[in-house]
């Protein structure tokens, strides 16, 4: 069995996306696959390190449609556990938004800082250009005062 059919697809639920938070992913894989198997299935196609493997077989279950009387079919899930660092992107057009948006963040962070930056140096720049009409005008009342006295 080649290893891009062993693992059908991800079962993405509310309990699912909870267990993801301690690097646990879950998936639907070949009826016939060992733990082995998946593994090494999960290995190669996201090229991260796994830990540990469980898994277990669900039984068809009755449904109905309708009037009509049906199953769905049975299958075998996997949880498995990542080493730690090890992270599955189910979404990768969102993982680059998220990183477009935070490049985007930090470059209007750059700019504000970069404009506050230069009001303060046209503050100082204008703190000093008062202090040097100051000096030059008690320079000039100096002198005045001198004759005056």
């Amino acid at each position: 069995m080649q290893l891009t059919q062993i693992i059908r697809r991800p079962i993405l639920t509310e309990k699912t996306n909870n267990i993801q938070g301690n690097n646990v992913y879950t998936f639907e894989v070949d009826w016939a696959a060992n733990k082995f198997q998946i593994k090494q299935a999960v290995e190669f196609i996201f090229n991260v390190k796994v830990a540990a493997i469980r898994t277990l077989k669900m039984d068809k279950k009755a449904k109905r449609l309708g009037r009509f009387n049906g199953f769905l079919n049975r299958y075998k899930k996997a949880y498995v556990t990542l080493k730690e660092g090890f992270v599955i992107n189910y979404y990768p057009e969102e993982a680059a938004a998220k990183e477009a948006e935070q490049a985007k963040a930090a470059q209007k962070a750059q700019a504000k800082a970069a404009e506050k930056e230069a009001a303060q140096a046209k503050e100082a720049a204008l703190a000093e250009k008062l202090a040097a009409k100051k000096a030059k005008q008690d320079a000039q009342d100096t002198p005045a005062k001198d004759k005056a006295n």
